[in-house]
């Protein structure tokens, strides 16, 4: 977007807080001239108590603010907002209370004083959930220190996991900290969002801004030490530099850049957010969400018309697995409220369902499920197999104390009615109690090796989820002749429950991202060959456009148009006319660099981007390629025949900008059409 006739445009952002690292894509993007670039002349309003950043927006005293995942709240009380950016993938939103004893959860809080913040909409649908209704005079307004903590003014408080352990931490103040994510509450951080209305009047300032915000986010992540030494020197010295640093560390976890665009909105996990604050009575309107999702100008065209319709038909799927994975979160509650257990092993299942709940590697969770079984009774082994559905065969999970030559010996045995306790429980899906290895039928095979290493008895439980498929199994192994108590039963159930809960969370999260990299995917993608669609395209040519700017080089490209496809849809049809394009960009793509970008714009429109070729000469030996790659039949047996037209455009004799160059492209190419 040009700059207007007096300059920049200039526009504000209302920030939901004091200056932090926070809000570093935003410094980034003035510092790195991002918004200039866009024409944009942005000014950031800092946060305080009692500063709303919907009401500031709605009322036009800011073009843009920073929310939580409360704006479908603000939207149901008839506020309208439109959000533009998911900048934290998850919420650091959380509750800490003074660590008193080993039994505490987060009911020991029922009847107690909190301090909560103004937006901690999530937070109080977490206390909803645990049926903890908090009275008007237990609700405390927040004072923002943790010294109404650390001296018992008040039991817990809301606060940041990106913030207060900072300072609890250097005070020495051993503290709990409660998070929604433990029963599936699980929403996006901080949000970039405008009002309905100036969407509505200017969607290309908003889509420029969305755009630069995007790209200091990008900036300031790459470069957090060069962001805080700018923080620290134009914005705030309120907090230390390793402060910032912790800052900064948190966030990097709460954004996941590394598996996740930032800025990337799931359409399903919006309608999942929803669903739960509806579930909870918090709203009562239904969500339309294409009135929420911003859309970009650039994406308006019919061009975007079926990829639009298949992102939706895969957000729908997201959304299926976000609800999945929210059930699967529930599991966690139920564990969570089970009493009157020794204090070690409360301790111990607490930390698990922690680890669970912060997304720690599933190989690690299986490992402390056993070592703490192990801990409680040092006489015992334990192990966790994962089963294989493909070849039926169980595979070694955790077992850190079993020798390893058992572990080598039994590492994918495949199951069935007697394969020791573990291939036999998972062969009846049933538990398998082994009082005694060496007279039990089951170890007939396998009992030289247990004994070998003083195996005397095991108990397996199947892990299974509960629509009956088998996950895999956990065993106790003891050194003596063994039968479990009642205690012991309940043991290996509680602990065969937590490596379910487990193994399905990573299993529906690792669905999750695959389902979301599809998304994207066909988003930037032709969902017939596969190629870049117009959208990756007109991308990747501003990206070269930017590169040639800066290193004076040059770039073609070439719009290709199929001659005769028409008569061949309409003698052998259109399902055979599929085979024909997507063979067409195969042998494209087989001509071309790596480096080079192929696309398909329209239904028999294809367009090349080259990059790096420093003469029309050298474009024109692609072209002479791809005639060539034209005179073979297409689709054998039935072999048709089919040739192109092409036209090239080179940066800069051709033009300068995008529209230049495909115009020039387009103008080439009806005219060696017309030539034929």
């Amino acid at each position: 977007m040009p700059p207007t006739a007096f300059g920049l445009e200039k526009v504000s952002l209302q920030l939901k807080w004091t200056h932090a690292f926070q809000f570093a894509g935003y410094y980034a993007a003035i510092d790195q001239g991002f918004y200039e670039q866009a024409g944009l002349d942005v000014s950031l309003i800092e946060g305080a108590p009692g500063i709303n950043a919907t009401q500031q927006v709605v009322s036009r005293q800011a073009d843009f603010g920073v929310g939580t995942s409360g704006l479908l709240l603000d939207l149901d009380q008839g506020n309208e907002v439109v959000l533009l950016a998911n900048i934290f993938q998850h919420s650091p939103q959380v509750i800490i209370s003074k660590a008193d004893t080993a039994l505490q959860s987060i009911h020991t809080l029922a009847d107690k004083p909190i301090m909560l913040e103004e937006g901690s909409d999530e937070l109080l649908a977490y206390l909803m959930y645990e049926s903890i209704f908090l009275e008007q005079d237990k609700r405390l307004p927040h004072t923002f220190s943790i010294e109404d903590l650390i001296t018992g003014k008040v039991d817990a408080m809301s606060a940041y996991i990106t913030h207060e352990p900072y300072y609890l931490d250097l005070a020495n103040f051993r503290y709990h900290i409660y998070t929604p994510r433990s029963v599936g509450i699980d929403f996006y951080g901080d949000n970039l969002f405008t009002s309905k209305a100036f969407a509505q009047q200017r969607p290309d300032i908003v889509s420029a801004f969305t755009q630069a915000s995007l790209k200091g986010w990008t900036y300031a992540l790459q470069n957090p030490d060069y962001i805080i030494e700018l923080i620290l020197e134009q914005y705030t010295q309120t907090h230390s530099a390793s402060f910032l640093q912790f800052e900064a560390s948190r966030m990097h976890q709460l954004i996941k850049p590394e598996l996740i665009e930032i800025g990337y909105i799931n359409p399903g996990r919006w309608a999942h957010i929803h669903n739960t604050y509806q579930s909870l009575n918090l709203v009562s309107s239904p969500l339309d969400l294409s009135e929420f999702l911003f859309k970009h100008p650039s994406n308006t065209s019919t061009s975007w018309f079926a990829p639009l319709i298949i992102s939706s038909l895969i957000a729908s799927l997201v959304s299926g697995i976000a609800l999945y994975i929210y059930r699967v979160n529930l599991k966690l509650n139920s564990l969570l409220r089970q009493k009157n257990k020794a204090a070690v092993l409360q301790r111990h299942r607490n930390t698990l369902l922690e680890m669970i709940a912060a997304d720690q590697p599933i190989e690690q969770i299986l490992q402390e499920i056993v070592l703490g079984v192990e801990a409680y009774n040092p006489k015992t082994f334990c192990s966790i197999l994962l089963f294989h559905s493909d070849t039926e065969t169980l595979h070694i999970g955790a077992a850190p104390s079993l020798p390893q030559e058992y572990n080598q010996a039994i590492n994918g045995v495949k199951i069935g009615p007697a394969v020791g306790a573990c291939g036999s429980a998972a062969y009846f899906k049933k538990r398998v109690i082994t009082a005694d290895i060496d007279q039990h039928p089951f170890w007939k095979d396998y009992k030289h090796l247990s004994l070998k290493h003083g195996l005397k008895a095991c108990w397996s439980e199947p892990i299974m989820r509960k629509n009956g498929h088998l996950l895999g199994t956990f065993a106790i192994y003891h050194t003596k002749v063994s039968e479990p108590t009642s205690d012991d039963i309940q043991l290996i159930r509680e602990s065969a429950q937590l490596a379910e809960i487990a193994i399905e969370r990573h299993l529906a999260y690792d669905e999750l991202r695959r389902s979301e990299e599809l998304h994207r995917h066909l988003a930037q993608h032709d969902p017939l060959t596969g190629l870049a669609n117009r959208s990756l395209f007109s991308d990747r040519l501003n990206q070269s456009l930017k590169h040639a700017k800066r290193h004076s080089s040059s770039f073609a490209v070439l719009l290709i148009d199929l001659n005769g496809f028409k008569p061949i849809n309409d003698e052998f049809g259109h399902n055979f006319g599929d085979l024909v394009l997507k063979e067409v960009a195969t042998r494209l793509k087989a001509i071309v660099r790596e480096s080079d970008t192929v696309s398909r714009i329209g239904g028999d429109e294809f367009v090349i981007l080259l990059h790096n070729v420093d003469s029309r000469a050298a474009a024109q030996q692609v072209v002479d390629k791809i005639h060539q790659a034209f005179t073979d039949p297409f689709c054998e047996p039935d072999s048709v025949n089919l040739s192109c037209s092409i036209g090239i455009a080179l940066y800069p004799d051709d033009g300068a900008t995008e529209i230049e160059l495909t115009q020039v492209a387009d103008i080439r190419m009806y005219q060696n059409k017309q030539g034929r």
